[in-house]
């Protein structure tokens, strides 16, 4: 693996590293706000105007790491940008369309809560499974001659995508329950706390067949995961982060849960990115091949460098400004 990192140039390692950064800062952020919605159908509609209000000053611009990645990955690998969205563009489209809804329905809810509560739900659940499934088909791999797409519009979908889009909705799901012992004050942290507890179990067991599952489909993933110099230290860390996960939650401590959770993704996302490098669509099509010119990759590195800082300066002051607990209020439930 190391050699592997010491012969590619410095210029794709920046690219592929700050593209893989914007992955999972989308991925932490927005994962959280997804797992409210998937829990919401499981906690009253007095508790879901805490649950909306928690999220309205922050989903917009959690979201906006999707949106940047989606243009880095445009203009750094624009091959592979090409190839992967014509293999995904059906999962894609549920995806974007679903945001969509999701967000009308987080911005337009005191309007007519049960209408929104159901498209919440529904745009959050479509768009966390249309996201899991991406990855397991990106993971499993893309039919390609090297310039384009050659496989059919339903190659995405497998039992290991689908596997895949369960696997990361209950991580969700684990987020947005931590989210809410965080934000959210009485019934409805009580209620998070106890989905947490169970959550968290049924979250590792997923991973842990995932991590059997992959390792079983090239040979250069069970390789690159049997590298314990690198993949030693990242089960570590997931193995700590679950342990602190359940410690926190039996202490009832309220940001500790979120800290162990993100920590474990964190883990889970070094793991996935350690199986597939240097590919960046496995099992075939290399970082290299599918970098744009040396100059291109300058520019957008600047970009991204000028960006990054502002995007997390604005997430870190919406944060800021509305930190603290959602009281509960009465919901006025309209018709």
């Amino acid at each position: 693996m190391t050699e592997l990192l010491l012969s590619l140039p410095l210029l794709t390692l920046l690219c592929a590293g700050a593209l893989a950064a914007g992955v999972l800062i989308y991925v932490l952020l927005d994962g959280a706000d997804l797992g409210v919605g998937l829990l919401a159908p499981f906690h009253p509609p007095q508790a879901r105007q805490q649950m909306n209000i928690s999220l309205l000053p922050v989903w917009d611009g959690n979201e906006t790491w999707l949106v940047l990645t989606a243009g880095a990955l445009l203009a750094m690998f624009p091959v592979a940008f090409s190839m992967l969205y014509s293999a995904l563009y059906l999962p894609v489209y549920i995806m974007l369309l679903a945001m969509i809804v999701r967000g009308m329905a987080i911005e337009y809810r005191h309007l007519r809560p049960r209408l929104f509560d159901a498209l919440f739900i529904g745009g959050s659940w479509l768009t966390s499974l249309s996201q899991g499934a991406t990855m397991g088909a990106w993971m499993e791999g893309i039919t390609h001659d090297g310039a384009r797409f050659t496989g059919s519009a339903m190659d995405w979908l497998s039992p290991f995508s689908v596997y895949c889009a369960i696997a990361l909705s209950a991580g969700y799901a684990l987020l947005g329950a931590c989210w809410l012992i965080w934000r959210g004050e009485g019934g409805l942290s009580i209620r998070a706390r106890h989905q947490a507890m169970w959550l968290a179990p049924l979250t590792a067991a997923l991973l842990a067949g995932l991590l059997i599952w992959t390792v079983q489909l090239t040979e250069s993933y069970r390789l690159h995961l049997q590298a314990w110099a690198w993949s030693g230290p990242l089960a570590a860390t997931g193995l700590l982060a679950f342990a602190g996960l359940g410690l926190a939650l039996r202490q009832q401590r309220d940001f500790l849960p979120l800290a162990m959770t993100l920590l474990l993704f964190i883990a889970a996302f070094g793991a996935m990115l350690l199986a597939v490098f240097p590919f960046i669509l496995p099992p075939k099509l290399l970082l290299t091949q599918a970098a744009a010119p040396p100059a291109t990759q300058k520019l957008m590195l600047m970009a991204f460098g000028v960006f990054v800082p502002v995007t997390l300066i604005y997430n870190s002051w919406g944060f800021w400004i509305f930190r603290g607990k959602i009281h509960a209020a009465h919901d006025d439930e309209r018709p």
